[in-house]
Parts: structure tokens; sequence; C-alpha cells
């Protein structure tokens, strides 16, 4: 019941709740004074009970009136001054800082739908300041992630310089040497600044996607057939169900494979053959992409963690080199393409990494 009608119906119920009990009482005045005289010269006395009738019966009704209004007033004054009361403590809570106190609604009135959007402005207030205070703690990960990752190549980019500059490197093999090794940080430079130009993007949906009608199994042995041809002590395997087909963007899914690819080889054991295996399968109306190795592996508390930016599971996987940001990258596109990405640990060593595509009929 909503507060206004609960006021119009309490206010109409007082009414003829009092005014029932004003005439009783007038009557019951009236029995009371009257009866000594009925039958006995009525008339001679018919003033003096009038008086007393409408004296007492007036105080009675103002003092029942009074006691009404009294009621009435209470009654209002704690339909609306209770969830009023609440509603200031729940603010006095978000003025202070305290986002986590929930307002608990009850009722189905103006102040129970007021009650539910001020809980949901708060809920929204709370994710929001979450959500930044998230973005600030990982805006400063990246920051110390990237000043790390460019001070290495910068250093020996550096050192080599001056060492053909000093003359150190002073025959044409110690100079081509030296510019071999200056190359190739400087290549890394650009992988790591081509990296995080390519996830901003991605993040800030500024990278359009060119999808094609594909046969995501057929498309997924291709790449890894090119990727096996120039990659030696590498056993490719895959149980792929054909006609799977989805939308997705060649290129931008190739790049996915790849650095999923990539990694099978970087991490893997000491003088070991690398196995890839790939697997497709149709489930819960999804094409599900598994593409597994026998590396080394992750740390199952290193899982929830490693598709965030610049994240590396241990220094071991540190010291293999790259941005840090191939996954972060790959979850990105994944997501962009309707998907999900995630890993799991193979029991006899190993990850395997879980792909899903919205299925795509026509």
């Amino acid at each position: 019941m909503s507060v206004r009608l609960r006021i119009i119906t309490t206010g109409i119920t007082a009414i003829l709740v009092f005014n029932t009990l004003s005439i009783a009482a007038g009557f019951i005045l009236f029995w009371f004074t009257a009866s000594p005289y009925i039958g006995e010269r009525v008339g001679e006395n018919m003033a003096a009970i009038a008086a007393w009738y409408f004296i007492i019966g007036g105080v009675v009704v103002l003092a029942l009136t009074g006691l009404g209004a009294l009621w009435l007033i209470s009654v209002t004054v704690r339909h609306v001054s209770g969830p009023l009361q609440r509603l200031k403590y729940a603010a006095s809570q978000i003025r202070d800082g305290n986002l986590g106190y929930e307002l608990v609604v009850s009722g189905h009135d103006e102040f129970s739908e007021l009650s539910a959007c001020f809980e949901q402005m708060r809920i929204r207030l709370r994710d929001s300041t979450r959500q930044k205070e998230k973005s600030e703690t990982d805006r400063r990960a990246m920051m110390a992630s990237v000043t790390h990752d460019l001070k290495t190549p910068i250093t020996a980019i550096a050192g080599y310089a001056e060492g053909i500059l000093d003359g150190v490197a002073d025959t044409p093999e110690k100079i081509r040497e030296y510019a071999a090794v200056i190359n190739k940080k400087a290549k890394s430079l650009q992988s790591l600044a081509d990296d995080l130009a390519l996830l901003s993007r991605l993040e800030n949906a500024q990278l359009p996607l060119n999808k094609q009608y594909m046969d995501i199994g057929a498309f997924s042995a291709e790449i890894a057939s090119e990727f096996s041809q120039d990659t030696p002590n590498l056993q490719l395997t895959h149980s792929l169900e054909p006609g799977v087909f989805t939308l997705i963007d060649r290129e931008k899914m190739a790049r996915v494979l790849i650095n999923l690819f990539q990694n099978s080889v970087k991490y893997k054991k000491p003088d070991q053959t690398i196995e890839l295996s790939l697997s497709l399968t149709r489930q819960n109306g999804e094409a599900l992409l598994c593409v597994s190795d026998n590396g080394v592996g992750i740390e199952k508390s290193d899982l929830p963690y490693v598709f965030d930016q610049f994240y590396r599971a241990d220094a071991s996987r540190g010291q293999q080199g790259g941005s840090g940001l191939g996954l972060a990258i790959a979850r990105r596109t994944v997501n962009l393409h309707g998907g999900k990405i995630w890993i799991i640990g193979n029991p006899a060593g190993g990850i395997t990494v879980n792909i899903t595509l919205p299925i795509s009929e026509t």
C-alpha cells in the first residue's frame, strides 16, 4: 500500500471510529442525564437537559477527536519517520566511505521503492569504486613492469653501442656481433611497444573485427601446421570435430593461437620434445577448442592471474623473455569474439588452454 493511500485510509478510519464513539458517548450521556426526568415534566426541564448534553457531549467529542488526531499523527509519523531515519543513516555511512553497508528493503510503498533505488545506487558506487581502485593498481603495476622491461634492453643497447664507439669492438666480426645484439634488443623494444599499442586498442574497443564465417577446426589445424613446420622437436596431434563454424577475425585469432603455441615452445623442459595437441568439440552450443602441451606447467595458485598484464608466474618463466602481454591480448581478443579463455593444469605436466567461441549456423 502506498504512503498516500495509507494516510487517507488511516484518516477515514479515524474519522469513522471516533465519530461513532462520539455519537455513542452522546447517547449514553443523554440517557443518564435525561433518565431522571423522563415522564416527569420533560418539557420544563428540556432546556437544562439540552444544556448539559451539549456541554458534556462537546467535551467528550473534543477529547476523543483530539486523541484520534494524536493517534493519526503518531501512525503517520511512524510510517514516514522510520524509513527516512534508515535512509539518513545509510546516506551517512556512504558519506563516511562505508560502501559495504547494506540497506534492508522491505514493504511495497514509495519508501521501499526509494530504498531499493538507494541500494542500487550504493552497489553501483561500490562496484565503480572497486573498479577504479583495481584500475589504479593495475596501472601502477603496468608502469612498474614496463619500466622493468624497458630497462634491460635499453641498458644492453647502450652498453654495446658504447663498446663500438669506444673501440672495444675492434674487428669487423666483433662489430657485427655487437650490432646483432643491438638489433635484437631494439626488436624486443619494438615488440613491447606494438603489444602495448594493440592491448590499448583492444581494451578501448578501437580495433574493429573483420569477422569471417570459418570452420574453426580447419582454421586451427592450418595455423598449427604452419607453426610446426618452422619449429624443430615438435610433435603435433589433433582431434578436431569437423563442420564447427564460427565468426572470427582470421588475423587476430591466428595471433592468439600462435601466442599459445609459442608459449608451449618457450616454457618446455630442457632437452624435451614438445608435444602439442589440439582438440575441438561442441559443448552447450559453443565451440570448445583446447590447446595442450607437456611443458613445465603453471602452479595452481598462479592460474587466476596469468591473463593479467605483465604477469609472470615465476622467475624461470620471466627469464624466457617476451613482453608479458601475450595472454592479456589473447583474453581480450577472445572476449571481443564473444568467447572465453582459461587455463588448467594437466596431471601429467604442462597446461591446457581452453577457448570457447559462439557457434554460427549461417
